[in-house]
């Protein structure tokens, strides 16, 4: 995601044409690499990266001697740049380069959709057939969009390629403002209008505790074969299996809900709020449970697919500071003190309420700055459940109630 454009890769196999292009592939690929460890090298020698203009003139006569193509020269350069400033920035070693891939500019081939042909440009003015193993259904989706670069690899004498498109997304205009609460046990959304009025509250169950039961196994599996778990091969693939069913668990998670809140999206013209959960990671030492907890929890891969489909619709999202969100009055900001359960009551005003639900007011509030203290939102009475919670029980992920208490 760029802006108001959507970028998405079609990865596929690729089998070359002619009886040549495998050969003359690998000859490609193995001469761009040593030419990128060979930037990487000169890069790392020196105490600060150069810009592209520089590299340009450092690099460019030499590179197009050795028969790259304009274009081929400046991805490498390009390339080498992002990866000794990464390794830098992280603190690493000079990075060693062993695989066999390359990114080529769309000036360096050609694609043919229809017939699922792509040709590559390669050194010294030869040409690579590629024929395309993809479905119809995938190739359909793409016939619109305008592709602009590529990447190739071979692993193990496989060809793999990976196609960018990009597509421009017309933004549309928004009524409401959705926030959403995002914790290891539910993911919780609240619309509101622009005047504050709440329109829907609604919660998902997550599958962590289905996660953290595959998680266990790996761990009695270890604890069984302590010394010896990585070299029997069978152990190995029961550790592996439960690893797997933990990515397809979390994976199959995050398509349903981006699908379900997308829909929400569209249907009140929502701009989206998210937190700001970039450095969470790094901030947080707490018990091994909750750092247990913590290494399951797909936020970023939650709120990735939330973002890309709220963008394809042409909705903005939004992120803000999310501290203590859950813990502040929004009635008056005072600190907000347990009052069993997930409900929490202000001392001070006496507001009372989920501690999600609040969590989501403070977002809007942070977000519009239109909420005005001692002004609670239309929150529903204690008995009472809002009418957005009134889910259909063969929902693929079921809403569950929660209570916004007023006092």
């Amino acid at each position: 995601m760029r802006g108001g454009e959507l970028v998405e890769a079609l990865r596929m196999r690729a089998l070359p044409e002619g009886s040549d292009d495998h050969g003359a592939l690998v000859e490609f690929l193995k001469l761009y690499r040593d030419v990128l460890q060979l930037v990487v090298n000169k890069l790392w020698s020196l105490n600060e990266v150069p810009s592209i203009k520089t590299l340009h003139g450092m690099f460019y006569s030499e590179l197009r001697k050795l028969g790259f193509r304009a274009h081929h020269v400046k991805q490498v350069y390009t390339y080498a740049k992002a990866v000794v400033r990464a390794c830098k920035k992280s603190g690493g070693r000079k990075p060693v380069l062993r695989r066999l891939t390359a990114r080529v500019d769309r000036y360096d081939y050609k694609l043919d959709l229809e017939s699922r042909m792509l040709v590559l440009k390669i050194h010294n003015g030869r040409e690579v057939k590629l024929r395309l193993l993809t479905s119809t259904e995938r190739i359909e989706k793409y016939k619109k969009w305008s592709n602009y670069e590529l990447a190739v690899k071979v692993v193990e004498d496989e060809v793999y390629v990976a196609v960018y498109f990009r597509r421009a997304v017309e933004p549309r205009r928004t009524r409401t403002i959705m926030t959403i609460d995002v914790n290891f046990d539910n993911a919780t959304l609240a619309v509101f209008a622009l005047s504050g009025e709440l329109l829907k509250l609604k919660r998902f169950k997550t599958p962590l505790k289905r996660m953290l039961t595959h998680r266990i196994w790996i761990e009695r599996i270890q604890r069984r074969y302590s010394k010896s778990w990585r070299f029997i091969r069978g152990v190995r693939r029961a550790i592996r299996r439960h690893g797997e069913r933990i990515r397809s668990i979390a994976w199959d998670y995050v398509h349903k809900i981006g699908d379900s809140i997308a829909e929400l999206t569209s249907r009140y013209s929502s701009i989206v709020v998210l937190e700001n959960l970039n450095k969470l990671r790094s901030n947080v030492n707490r018990s091994n449970s909750f750092n247990k907890k913590l290494s399951l929890w797909f936020y970023r891969r939650m709120q990735f697919t939330i973002s890309y489909e709220a963008l394809e619709r042409g909705l903005a999202v939004r992120y803000v500071n999310p501290g203590k969100t859950s813990s502040t009055c929004p009635r008056c900001g005072s600190r907000l003190k347990s009052n069993g359960g997930r409900v929490l009551k202000c001392t001070k005003c006496g507001f009372t309420g989920d501690r999600d639900v609040i969590a989501c007011i403070n977002l809007f509030y942070r977000y519009s700055r239109c909420g005005v203290l001692g002004v609670t939102l239309n929150a529903p009475k204690p008995d009472e459940n809002p009418s957005g919670m009134r889910g259909n029980e063969d929902e693929a992920m079921k809403s569950t109630d929660i209570n916004l208490h007023q006092s």
